[in-house]
């Protein structure tokens, strides 16, 4: 990861599933300025990057040159993971490759990660169209506010 917009990109995958409109509202940033960093159409300004580096912990040398860890204080998988701005808020696809990979003993590089969170996410979202078909049939077609 060469330029911070690739690193940029990795954090939304890691942190918020890839949307980048839930993680720019999280650090107060607009949605559309934000999607303007990711593209590589801008730059972020010294106010955003403290934004995204207070907000969910990165560190701002990695996040800007690609030093050091991308995150600040990591000692476990699951810090690597989990934002800095509220407790307990982790995506539950990450927390389950944290595991496993924690169970495995094994350390992906990031971009595994970034492959292996894609498959996972797409995964859990068939499983979710799956689980929604089989509720309807079971309610027999019938969706909650047709009673």
């Amino acid at each position: 990861m060469n330029t911070i917009k690739k690193r940029l990109k990795y954090v939304v995958e890691l942190l918020s599933a890839g949307k980048h409109t839930v993680f720019a509202k999280k650090c107060g940033i607009p949605p559309g300025s934000f999607q303007a960093y990711i593209n590589g159409e801008r730059v972020p300004p010294s106010e955003h990057l403290i934004k995204i580096v207070t907000i969910y912990g990165i560190n701002i040398n990695w996040l800007l040159v690609g030093e050091g860890e991308p995150f600040i204080g990591v000692n476990t998988q699951e810090e690597k993971a989990t934002p800095r701005g509220e407790a307990g808020d982790i995506d539950p696809v990450v927390q389950l490759l944290n595991e496993e990979e924690e169970r495995m003993g094994v350390t992906l590089t990031l971009e595994q990660r970034t492959a292996i969170l894609k498959i996972l996410r797409e995964l859990v979202d068939r499983d979710v169209r799956s689980i929604r078909e089989l509720l309807r049939s079971i309610q027999g077609g019938k969706n909650k506010g047709d009673e």
